[in-house]
């Protein structure tokens, strides 16, 4: 028997979805899913297995439908121009669903002495404040080429990089077509002076606008410049040839 990645109980595990299968079953022409850990794409669902069921079914379960009604309201429609807009949000599921999906994609790549775990047990039960959690939301826009619009149809989890050095600091994000999350995570509960100056470098180079966490709604009206190509190019310079040997070996 081996311990549940979040209750930590020794029993049965089960596969537990990276993204929510609910999303999954919205987003049908997404075929294609990349491994960074493995550097390959695949067909098949991205899972783990060392989740238990009674996590699984009943608490994760709740998480991804609240992910998936923010999906059916706001993350299907694409957003064609940069204009402000009122996001309601419960702060608490949104925080624990964007968390879940970070600590589900980040054992991926490391299940020994993972950062996330911090946050297990308040992605299972919630009602505790992170002061040094800062959720941000940036809005992408469609690509035009040669009079064709290019939606930013996709759903992607990993780090950020800023270009700047940021030892005491973690930042991922989270996307679902348009909408881009950002979550800037200090290691240390509370700013010592000494890190407030890195923490003011880091958070004003990453766009968008930030989600109060006391309000049940946000004016979404601070954007990046960028549109599905930005957000993508280097994404798919960097897995180019990984596609390649999918759509190779899939001939």
């Amino acid at each position: 028997m081996k311990k549940c990645a979040y209750c930590d109980i020794k029993t049965k595990l089960t596969k537990e979805h990276i993204w929510p299968k609910c999303l999954i079953t919205r987003m049908p022409n997404l075929t294609f899913r990349y491994i960074g850990s493995q550097d390959k794409f695949v067909t098949s669902e991205l899972v783990i297995s060392d989740v238990c069921s009674k996590c699984n079914n009943e608490k994760l379960s709740k998480l991804d439908s609240y992910f998936c009604s923010l999906y059916d309201k706001y993350f299907k429609i694409f957003h064609k121009e940069k204009k402000q807009f009122i996001f309601e949000y419960n702060y608490d599921l949104l925080l624990r669903n964007l968390l879940k999906i970070i600590f589900n994609s980040s054992r991926t790549i490391n299940s020994e002495d993972n950062y996330f775990e911090n946050f297990k047990h308040f992605i299972l039960d919630g009602n505790e404040t992170w002061g040094n959690v800062v959720i941000m939301l940036d809005i992408i826009t469609p690509w035009i080429t040669k009079g064709i619009k290019v939606y930013p149809a996709s759903m992607r989890c990993g780090t950020v990089d800023l270009g700047i050095k940021n030892e005491n600091f973690i930042i991922w994000a989270v996307a679902v077509n348009s909408f881009y999350f950002y979550i800037l995570i200090s290691k240390k509960k509370t700013l010592s002076e000494t890190l407030i100056e890195e923490w003011n470098n880091i958070y004003s180079r990453i766009p968008g606008s930030i989600i109060h966490p006391y309000k049940t709604q946000t004016l979404i009206s601070d954007f990046s410049n960028q549109n599905s190509y930005d957000a993508h190019v280097d994404f798919v310079k960097n897995t180019s040839e990984a596609f390649y040997k999918l759509y190779k070996n899939s001939k």
